[in-house]
């Protein structure tokens, strides 16, 4: 079992170290016409005009669209909003990407009367979890499935051995006064 758990451990641990760390950072457009919180809606931020001008809006001259299509993400949030995730390497670098993706995403949506559609940027970038937090959950992982494999390969009759049931109660040997 706890052999297990140290192999999950190194492996999840090796493998987060080899990969490195990225930040994530999120940012949205709200309040979006419903013609917009739809698939329809995803298409349209996921077009390569709006991922130009995102790039164009963060700074960033040496990527194409096709990078920054690769490392962001646009989802339905469940009040039908638009959720933007970039994920690089640099803390700062996330965030400023994912803040001008939204305000590219902004941009591209036409303005209806009496909806006021607005951009949420990125305050911050998270880091995913580090070769040690990998480790961790790996060893945890590690001891379930090590405990189960002990369970299924415990053979029948390797444990104690029956014990016999109690005997009667003895008879009573006097009346008592109750």
């Amino acid at each position: 079992m706890l052999g297990c758990a140290l192999v999950f451990a190194l492996g999840a641990g090796g493998l987060a170290a080899l990969d490195g760390r990225d930040y994530r950072a999120r940012a949205f457009v709200i309040r979006v016409p419903p013609q917009v919180g739809s698939e329809r809606g995803l298409e349209r931020a996921r077009g390569e005009p709006v991922l130009r001008r995102a790039l164009a809006l963060a700074g960033e001259t040496g990527r194409d669209a096709r990078w920054l299509a690769e490392h962001s993400d646009v989802q339905l949030t469940s009040r039908l909003d638009l959720a933007i995730t970039v994920e690089t390497p640099e803390r700062e670098r996330s965030a400023a990407l994912a803040t001008a993706y939204a305000k590219a995403v902004r941009r591209s949506i036409p303005d209806e009367p009496g909806l006021l559609t607005r951009g949420r940027g990125a305050r911050d970038a998270q880091p995913e979890l580090s070769p040690l937090g990998w480790a961790l959950l790996g060893g945890v992982s590690g001891l379930w499935v090590g405990a189960a494999l002990s369970i299924l390969l415990v053979r029948p009759g390797s444990g104690p051995a029956p014990r016999r049931a109690c005997a009667p109660c003895a008879p009573a040997t006097r009346a008592t006064r109750g």
